[in-house]
Protein backbone atom coordinates (compact mmCIF):
# COMPACT_ATOMS: atom_id res chain seq x y z
CA UNK A 1 0.00 0.00 0.00
CA UNK A 2 1.05 3.23 -0.97
CA UNK A 3 -0.20 6.86 0.80
CA UNK A 4 0.79 10.22 -0.43
CA UNK A 5 -0.42 13.32 1.34
CA UNK A 6 -0.31 16.83 -0.61
CA UNK A 7 -0.89 20.05 0.07
CA UNK A 8 -2.45 21.16 -3.29
CA UNK A 9 -3.11 24.48 -1.59
CA UNK A 10 -4.05 26.49 1.74
CA UNK A 11 -6.81 24.44 3.17
CA UNK A 12 -7.07 21.89 0.80
CA UNK A 13 -5.19 18.84 1.00
CA UNK A 14 -5.50 15.46 -0.89
CA UNK A 15 -4.92 11.63 0.07
CA UNK A 16 -4.03 9.34 -2.30
CA UNK A 17 -3.40 5.55 -1.28
CA UNK A 18 -3.06 2.97 -3.61
CA UNK A 19 -3.02 -1.21 -3.75
CA UNK A 20 -3.04 -3.29 -6.57
CA UNK A 21 -5.05 -5.85 -4.34
CA UNK A 22 -8.48 -3.28 -4.57
CA UNK A 23 -11.36 -3.85 -7.04
CA UNK A 24 -13.12 -1.07 -6.00
CA UNK A 25 -12.22 3.02 -6.17
CA UNK A 26 -13.00 5.19 -3.91
CA UNK A 27 -13.17 8.90 -4.32
CA UNK A 28 -14.34 11.77 -1.24
CA UNK A 29 -14.62 15.30 -1.09
CA UNK A 30 -14.85 16.34 2.96
CA UNK A 31 -15.93 20.25 3.77
CA UNK A 32 -14.87 21.17 7.80
CA UNK A 33 -17.41 23.92 8.29
CA UNK A 34 -18.78 26.11 10.69
CA UNK A 35 -20.35 24.69 14.03
CA UNK A 36 -23.96 25.31 16.11
CA UNK A 37 -27.01 24.61 15.54
CA UNK A 38 -27.37 26.14 12.03
CA UNK A 39 -24.34 24.44 10.71
CA UNK A 40 -25.53 21.25 11.86
CA UNK A 41 -28.92 21.48 10.13
CA UNK A 42 -27.31 22.97 7.06
CA UNK A 43 -25.02 20.43 6.65
CA UNK A 44 -27.57 17.59 7.22
CA UNK A 45 -29.80 19.39 4.31
CA UNK A 46 -26.85 20.32 1.72
CA UNK A 47 -25.99 16.48 1.44
CA UNK A 48 -29.41 15.47 0.87
CA UNK A 49 -30.11 18.63 -1.75
CA UNK A 50 -27.38 18.52 -3.90
CA UNK A 51 -27.70 14.89 -4.28
CA UNK A 52 -31.21 15.01 -5.84
CA UNK A 53 -30.71 18.16 -8.44
CA UNK A 54 -27.93 19.67 -10.60
CA UNK A 55 -27.72 21.06 -13.96
CA UNK A 56 -26.42 17.96 -15.46
CA UNK A 57 -28.91 15.84 -13.40
CA UNK A 58 -31.72 17.52 -12.69
CA UNK A 59 -33.58 14.40 -11.15
CA UNK A 60 -32.83 11.56 -9.36
CA UNK A 61 -33.90 9.86 -12.40
CA UNK A 62 -30.95 10.95 -14.49
CA UNK A 63 -28.62 10.95 -11.94
CA UNK A 64 -29.32 6.77 -11.16
CA UNK A 65 -29.63 6.54 -14.88
CA UNK A 66 -26.09 7.60 -15.29
CA UNK A 67 -25.09 5.98 -12.17
CA UNK A 68 -25.81 2.43 -13.63
CA UNK A 69 -23.85 3.20 -17.14
CA UNK A 70 -20.69 3.19 -14.85
CA UNK A 71 -21.77 -0.22 -13.86
CA UNK A 72 -23.56 0.13 -10.72
CA UNK A 73 -21.30 3.50 -8.95
CA UNK A 74 -22.59 4.42 -5.59
CA UNK A 75 -23.29 8.23 -4.75
CA UNK A 76 -23.20 8.74 -1.05
CA UNK A 77 -23.56 11.81 0.85
CA UNK A 78 -23.39 12.06 4.51
CA UNK A 79 -23.32 14.79 7.71
CA UNK A 80 -20.65 14.14 9.75
CA UNK A 81 -18.92 15.96 12.60
CA UNK A 82 -15.29 16.55 13.92
CA UNK A 83 -15.49 18.44 17.28
CA UNK A 84 -18.40 21.02 16.91
CA UNK A 85 -17.32 21.42 13.13
CA UNK A 86 -19.90 20.21 10.73
CA UNK A 87 -18.28 18.03 7.88
CA UNK A 88 -20.70 17.26 4.55
CA UNK A 89 -18.87 15.03 2.91
CA UNK A 90 -19.73 13.35 -1.07
CA UNK A 91 -17.93 10.10 -2.20
CA UNK A 92 -18.12 8.03 -5.20
CA UNK A 93 -17.43 4.37 -5.07
CA UNK A 94 -17.10 2.03 -8.66
CA UNK A 95 -15.63 -0.51 -10.16
CA UNK A 96 -12.21 0.08 -11.38
CA UNK A 97 -11.48 0.93 -15.06
CA UNK A 98 -9.70 -2.51 -15.58
CA UNK A 99 -12.99 -4.34 -15.28
CA UNK A 100 -14.91 -2.41 -17.57
CA UNK A 101 -15.81 -4.52 -20.16
CA UNK A 102 -16.86 -2.33 -22.82
CA UNK A 103 -13.83 0.11 -22.50
CA UNK A 104 -16.30 2.71 -20.17
CA UNK A 105 -13.98 5.44 -18.32
CA UNK A 106 -15.51 3.99 -14.74
CA UNK A 107 -13.51 6.57 -12.83
CA UNK A 108 -13.53 9.52 -15.23
CA UNK A 109 -17.36 9.27 -15.29
CA UNK A 110 -17.29 9.07 -11.57
CA UNK A 111 -15.37 12.03 -10.93
CA UNK A 112 -17.14 14.17 -13.20
CA UNK A 113 -20.44 13.37 -11.41
CA UNK A 114 -19.05 13.99 -8.26
CA UNK A 115 -17.57 17.67 -9.50
CA UNK A 116 -21.35 18.30 -11.07
CA UNK A 117 -22.76 17.65 -8.11
CA UNK A 118 -20.94 19.51 -5.92
CA UNK A 119 -20.28 22.46 -8.06
CA UNK A 120 -23.21 22.70 -10.35
CA UNK A 121 -26.39 22.50 -8.21
CA UNK A 122 -29.58 23.22 -9.79
CA UNK A 123 -30.62 26.66 -8.43
CA UNK A 124 -33.92 28.79 -8.96
CA UNK A 125 -33.31 32.10 -9.37
CA UNK A 126 -30.03 31.96 -7.54
CA UNK A 127 -31.40 29.76 -4.70
CA UNK A 128 -32.30 25.70 -3.89
CA UNK A 129 -35.33 24.72 -4.90
CA UNK A 130 -37.39 24.78 -2.30
CA UNK A 131 -39.62 22.16 -3.20
CA UNK A 132 -36.59 19.83 -2.59
CA UNK A 133 -35.32 21.23 0.42
CA UNK A 134 -39.08 21.07 2.14
CA UNK A 135 -39.09 17.10 1.35
CA UNK A 136 -34.97 17.22 2.63
CA UNK A 137 -36.45 18.74 6.16
CA UNK A 138 -39.07 16.03 6.35
CA UNK A 139 -36.80 13.28 5.59
CA UNK A 140 -34.34 15.15 7.97
CA UNK A 141 -36.60 15.29 10.65
CA UNK A 142 -38.18 11.72 10.40
CA UNK A 143 -33.98 10.81 10.85
CA UNK A 144 -33.12 12.30 14.01
CA UNK A 145 -36.85 11.49 15.38
CA UNK A 146 -35.73 7.95 14.35
CA UNK A 147 -33.58 7.85 16.28
CA UNK A 148 -35.95 7.49 19.57
CA UNK A 149 -37.01 4.20 17.97
CA UNK A 150 -33.80 2.75 19.08
CA UNK A 151 -33.75 3.27 23.19
CA UNK A 152 -30.11 3.13 23.59
CA UNK A 153 -29.05 5.54 20.80
CA UNK A 154 -31.67 8.30 21.93
CA UNK A 155 -30.29 7.97 25.91
CA UNK A 156 -26.94 8.24 24.53
CA UNK A 157 -27.58 11.05 22.46
CA UNK A 158 -29.64 12.95 25.53
CA UNK A 159 -26.75 11.91 27.96
CA UNK A 160 -24.44 13.75 25.69
CA UNK A 161 -26.35 17.05 25.54
CA UNK A 162 -26.50 16.98 29.48
CA UNK A 163 -22.55 16.56 28.96
CA UNK A 164 -22.72 19.47 26.68
CA UNK A 165 -25.37 21.43 28.47
CA UNK A 166 -24.14 25.37 28.52
CA UNK A 167 -21.73 24.85 25.44
CA UNK A 168 -23.18 27.02 22.86
CA UNK A 169 -20.77 25.46 20.08
CA UNK A 170 -22.10 22.42 20.19
CA UNK A 171 -24.86 20.71 18.20
CA UNK A 172 -25.96 17.34 17.41
CA UNK A 173 -24.59 15.22 14.30
CA UNK A 174 -27.65 15.91 12.26
CA UNK A 175 -28.99 19.20 14.32
CA UNK A 176 -32.59 18.96 16.32
CA UNK A 177 -35.74 19.04 14.57
CA UNK A 178 -36.77 22.77 16.23
CA UNK A 179 -33.70 24.36 14.07
CA UNK A 180 -35.27 22.78 10.65
CA UNK A 181 -37.87 24.92 9.89
CA UNK A 182 -36.15 28.22 9.65
CA UNK A 183 -34.13 26.58 7.18
CA UNK A 184 -35.12 28.60 4.13
CA UNK A 185 -33.94 27.84 0.85
CA UNK A 186 -31.26 32.24 1.08
CA UNK A 187 -30.21 30.27 4.20
CA UNK A 188 -28.97 27.23 2.77
CA UNK A 189 -28.06 28.73 -0.08
CA UNK A 190 -26.01 31.44 1.79
CA UNK A 191 -24.12 28.41 3.88
CA UNK A 192 -23.30 26.41 0.57
CA UNK A 193 -21.77 29.56 -1.06
CA UNK A 194 -19.87 29.96 2.47
CA UNK A 195 -19.04 26.30 2.56
CA UNK A 196 -17.27 26.80 -0.93
CA UNK A 197 -15.12 30.15 -0.29
CA UNK A 198 -14.09 29.42 3.07
CA UNK A 199 -14.26 25.76 4.52
CA UNK A 200 -10.87 23.38 4.88
CA UNK A 201 -11.50 20.34 2.06
CA UNK A 202 -9.97 17.15 2.30
CA UNK A 203 -10.37 14.91 -0.91
CA UNK A 204 -9.34 11.54 -0.42
CA UNK A 205 -8.95 8.62 -2.80
CA UNK A 206 -8.60 4.94 -2.80
CA UNK A 207 -7.17 2.95 -5.47
CA UNK A 208 -5.79 0.21 -7.35
CA UNK A 209 -3.28 2.46 -8.87
CA UNK A 210 -2.57 6.24 -9.17
CA UNK A 211 -2.92 7.41 -12.81
CA UNK A 212 -2.86 10.94 -12.21
CA UNK A 213 -6.56 11.66 -12.80
CA UNK A 214 -7.41 12.43 -9.09
CA UNK A 215 -4.30 15.10 -8.74
CA UNK A 216 -6.37 16.72 -11.78
CA UNK A 217 -9.45 15.96 -10.56
CA UNK A 218 -7.93 17.76 -6.97
CA UNK A 219 -6.47 20.60 -8.92
CA UNK A 220 -9.78 21.32 -11.35
CA UNK A 221 -11.58 21.51 -7.17
CA UNK A 222 -8.61 23.76 -5.96
CA UNK A 223 -9.36 26.36 -9.31
CA UNK A 224 -12.99 26.12 -8.49
CA UNK A 225 -12.79 26.86 -4.70
CA UNK A 226 -10.00 29.77 -4.68
CA UNK A 227 -7.97 30.91 -1.79
CA UNK A 228 -8.73 29.82 1.60
CA UNK A 229 -7.10 29.66 5.31
CA UNK A 230 -6.36 26.40 6.42
CA UNK A 231 -8.80 24.87 8.69
CA UNK A 232 -8.74 23.35 12.01
CA UNK A 233 -11.03 21.21 14.14
CA UNK A 234 -12.72 23.26 17.23
CA UNK A 235 -12.39 20.84 19.85
CA UNK A 236 -14.00 21.00 23.40
CA UNK A 237 -11.73 21.89 26.16
CA UNK A 238 -10.91 19.18 29.30
CA UNK A 239 -12.32 20.60 32.69
CA UNK A 240 -11.95 18.96 35.98
CA UNK A 241 -15.41 17.40 37.11
CA UNK A 242 -16.21 18.36 40.71
CA UNK A 243 -16.30 15.49 43.14
CA UNK A 244 -19.93 15.29 43.43
CA UNK A 245 -21.93 13.52 39.95
CA UNK A 246 -24.58 15.32 38.16
CA UNK A 247 -27.86 13.03 38.01
CA UNK A 248 -30.27 13.35 35.20
CA UNK A 249 -33.12 11.18 34.26
CA UNK A 250 -35.93 11.26 31.19
CA UNK A 251 -39.26 9.73 31.63
CA UNK A 252 -39.56 7.49 27.75
CA UNK A 253 -41.89 5.05 26.63
CA UNK A 254 -39.76 2.01 27.16
CA UNK A 255 -39.83 -1.31 28.44
CA UNK A 256 -36.40 -1.01 30.19
CA UNK A 257 -34.27 1.83 31.56
CA UNK A 258 -31.08 2.95 30.03
CA UNK A 259 -28.45 3.41 32.41
CA UNK A 260 -25.45 6.26 30.92
CA UNK A 261 -21.94 6.91 33.09
CA UNK A 262 -20.89 10.12 31.36
CA UNK A 263 -17.03 10.71 31.99
CA UNK A 264 -14.87 13.51 31.49
CA UNK A 265 -12.15 12.60 29.21
CA UNK A 266 -8.66 14.03 29.39
CA UNK A 267 -7.50 12.97 25.62
CA UNK A 268 -6.43 15.04 22.89
CA UNK A 269 -8.12 14.30 19.45
CA UNK A 270 -5.18 15.65 17.54
CA UNK A 271 -2.38 13.40 19.78
CA UNK A 272 -2.41 10.20 17.21
CA UNK A 273 0.81 9.08 19.13
CA UNK A 274 -1.71 8.29 22.15
CA UNK A 275 -4.53 6.90 20.32
CA UNK A 276 -3.09 3.28 20.10
CA UNK A 277 -3.01 3.11 24.46
CA UNK A 278 -6.42 4.38 23.91
CA UNK A 279 -8.35 1.93 21.31
CA UNK A 280 -6.35 -0.74 23.83
CA UNK A 281 -7.91 0.71 26.76
CA UNK A 282 -11.40 0.49 25.08
CA UNK A 283 -11.07 -2.97 23.80
CA UNK A 284 -10.09 -4.09 27.33
CA UNK A 285 -12.76 -1.80 28.69
CA UNK A 286 -16.11 -2.79 26.11
CA UNK A 287 -15.22 -3.80 22.96
CA UNK A 288 -13.78 -6.99 23.49
CA UNK A 289 -16.09 -10.19 23.92
CA UNK A 290 -14.11 -10.63 27.11
CA UNK A 291 -14.30 -7.32 27.72
CA UNK A 292 -14.51 -6.03 31.96
CA UNK A 293 -17.80 -4.42 31.08
CA UNK A 294 -19.59 -6.96 29.12
CA UNK A 295 -17.57 -10.41 31.37
CA UNK A 296 -18.31 -8.98 34.46
CA UNK A 297 -21.32 -6.49 34.30
CA UNK A 298 -23.46 -8.42 32.16
CA UNK A 299 -22.56 -12.29 32.15
CA UNK A 300 -20.87 -12.81 35.73
CA UNK A 301 -23.49 -10.48 38.16
CA UNK A 302 -26.46 -10.37 35.28
CA UNK A 303 -27.17 -6.35 36.11
CA UNK A 304 -27.58 -5.62 32.20
CA UNK A 305 -28.98 -6.43 29.06
CA UNK A 306 -26.28 -5.08 27.49
CA UNK A 307 -23.57 -3.20 28.31
CA UNK A 308 -20.99 -0.98 25.90
CA UNK A 309 -19.07 2.69 25.28
CA UNK A 310 -19.09 5.18 23.00
CA UNK A 311 -15.83 7.49 23.08
CA UNK A 312 -16.05 11.05 22.03
CA UNK A 313 -12.63 12.25 22.02
CA UNK A 314 -12.79 15.31 20.21
CA UNK A 315 -15.56 16.23 22.49
CA UNK A 316 -13.55 15.21 25.40
CA UNK A 317 -16.19 12.79 26.78
CA UNK A 318 -16.81 9.37 27.11
CA UNK A 319 -20.38 7.26 27.52
CA UNK A 320 -20.58 3.79 29.16
CA UNK A 321 -24.13 2.48 28.82
CA UNK A 322 -26.28 -0.45 29.58
CA UNK A 323 -29.85 -1.62 29.24
CA UNK A 324 -31.11 -2.54 33.11
CA UNK A 325 -33.95 -3.49 35.02
CA UNK A 326 -34.65 -0.10 37.31
CA UNK A 327 -34.22 -2.54 40.65
CA UNK A 328 -30.55 -3.07 39.25
CA UNK A 329 -29.52 0.09 38.14
CA UNK A 330 -27.66 1.00 41.65
CA UNK A 331 -25.28 -1.98 41.31
CA UNK A 332 -25.21 -1.55 37.76
CA UNK A 333 -23.73 1.52 37.93
CA UNK A 334 -21.52 0.66 41.05
CA UNK A 335 -20.09 -1.98 38.86
CA UNK A 336 -19.90 0.21 35.79
CA UNK A 337 -17.87 2.08 38.09
CA UNK A 338 -15.92 -0.53 39.50
CA UNK A 339 -14.74 -1.64 36.33
CA UNK A 340 -13.04 1.06 35.03
CA UNK A 341 -11.18 1.43 38.43
CA UNK A 342 -10.31 -1.84 37.90
CA UNK A 343 -8.12 -1.37 34.47
CA UNK A 344 -7.03 2.24 36.17
CA UNK A 345 -5.11 -0.03 39.38
CA UNK A 346 -3.66 -2.01 35.91
CA UNK A 347 -4.42 -4.84 33.91
CA UNK A 348 -2.72 -8.18 33.44
CA UNK A 349 -0.62 -9.64 30.69
CA UNK A 350 -3.00 -11.83 29.17
CA UNK A 351 -5.94 -9.05 28.72
CA UNK A 352 -3.23 -7.02 26.86
CA UNK A 353 -2.27 -10.17 24.27
CA UNK A 354 -5.86 -10.92 24.15
CA UNK A 355 -7.25 -7.83 23.72
CA UNK A 356 -3.91 -6.72 21.33
CA UNK A 357 -4.36 -9.75 19.19
CA UNK A 358 -7.77 -9.42 18.50
CA UNK A 359 -7.00 -5.35 17.89
CA UNK A 360 -4.40 -6.51 15.42
CA UNK A 361 -6.76 -8.69 13.32
CA UNK A 362 -8.87 -5.88 13.13
CA UNK A 363 -6.42 -4.04 11.28
CA UNK A 364 -5.34 -6.59 8.97
CA UNK A 365 -9.41 -6.14 7.89
CA UNK A 366 -8.76 -2.43 7.37
CA UNK A 367 -5.85 -2.97 5.31
CA UNK A 368 -7.70 -5.31 2.83
CA UNK A 369 -10.82 -3.27 2.31
CA UNK A 370 -10.97 -0.36 0.31
CA UNK A 371 -14.02 1.35 2.38
CA UNK A 372 -12.50 0.79 5.36
CA UNK A 373 -9.43 1.66 4.30
CA UNK A 374 -10.70 5.50 3.38
CA UNK A 375 -12.96 5.54 6.38
CA UNK A 376 -9.56 4.68 8.67
CA UNK A 377 -7.48 7.44 6.93
CA UNK A 378 -10.80 10.14 6.26
CA UNK A 379 -11.52 10.21 10.19
CA UNK A 380 -7.75 11.27 10.75
CA UNK A 381 -7.18 13.78 7.81
CA UNK A 382 -8.98 16.93 9.40
CA UNK A 383 -6.67 16.17 12.87
CA UNK A 384 -3.31 17.10 11.71
CA UNK A 385 -2.99 15.26 8.41
CA UNK A 386 -2.32 11.32 7.79
CA UNK A 387 0.65 10.88 10.56
CA UNK A 388 0.78 7.01 10.36
CA UNK A 389 -0.21 4.22 8.74
CA UNK A 390 -2.52 1.50 9.64
CA UNK A 391 0.34 -0.44 10.08
CA UNK A 392 2.51 1.65 11.80
CA UNK A 393 -0.54 2.00 14.30
CA UNK A 394 -0.73 -1.79 14.64
CA UNK A 395 3.33 -1.96 15.37
CA UNK A 396 2.56 0.25 17.75
CA UNK A 397 -0.06 -1.76 19.71
CA UNK A 398 3.05 -3.98 20.26
CA UNK A 399 5.03 -1.43 22.36
CA UNK A 400 1.91 -1.10 25.12
CA UNK A 401 2.47 -1.88 28.55
CA UNK A 402 -0.44 -1.92 31.46
CA UNK A 403 0.99 1.53 32.29
CA UNK A 404 -0.06 2.96 29.45
CA UNK A 405 -3.77 1.29 29.46
CA UNK A 406 -3.90 2.62 32.74
CA UNK A 407 -2.60 5.99 31.66
CA UNK A 408 -5.63 6.10 28.93
CA UNK A 409 -8.55 4.46 31.54
CA UNK A 410 -7.08 7.22 34.36
CA UNK A 411 -8.25 10.74 32.03
CA UNK A 412 -12.03 9.37 32.43
CA UNK A 413 -13.35 10.29 35.20
CA UNK A 414 -17.28 10.14 36.15
CA UNK A 415 -19.13 13.29 36.10
CA UNK A 416 -22.86 12.45 35.31
CA UNK A 417 -25.15 9.36 35.85
CA UNK A 418 -27.82 9.66 32.82
CA UNK A 419 -31.26 7.17 33.32
CA UNK A 420 -33.86 6.64 30.24
CA UNK A 421 -36.92 5.76 32.78
CA UNK A 422 -39.48 3.14 31.14
CA UNK A 423 -42.57 2.41 32.57
CA UNK A 424 -42.76 -0.43 35.70
CA UNK A 425 -39.69 -2.29 36.35
CA UNK A 426 -39.48 -5.22 33.99
CA UNK A 427 -38.94 -8.74 34.97
CA UNK A 428 -35.53 -10.41 34.80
Amino acid sequence: MDIKRINIKEGINLTVITDKKFKTDITSVAFLCGYGAEAAVCSALLTGVLSRCCIKYPSLMELNRTLDGLYDAQLVSDASRRGFNHVPTFTVSSLNNRYSLDKTDIRGGCLDVLYSIIFEPGLKNGYFDNKILQSEKLQLKDAINGIRNSRSSYAIRRCTEALMAGQPLYAPRLGRPEDIDGVTPAVLTGFYRDMLKNSSVEILSVSSDDDGRITEFAARLSDMLGERKPGTVLTQEYKMPGKRIKRVSEQAGISQDVLCVGCEYDGSSEDYSRSAERTLFYEILFQNPTSYLFENVREKLSLCYYCSALPMIDLKKLIIYAGIDRKNAKRAEEEIKKQLDLIKRGVSEDDINRCRLALKNDLLAVADSPSRTAAWYARRAFYGGITETVQEFSAKLDTLKSEDVQRAASSAVPSLVFTMKGGADSEA
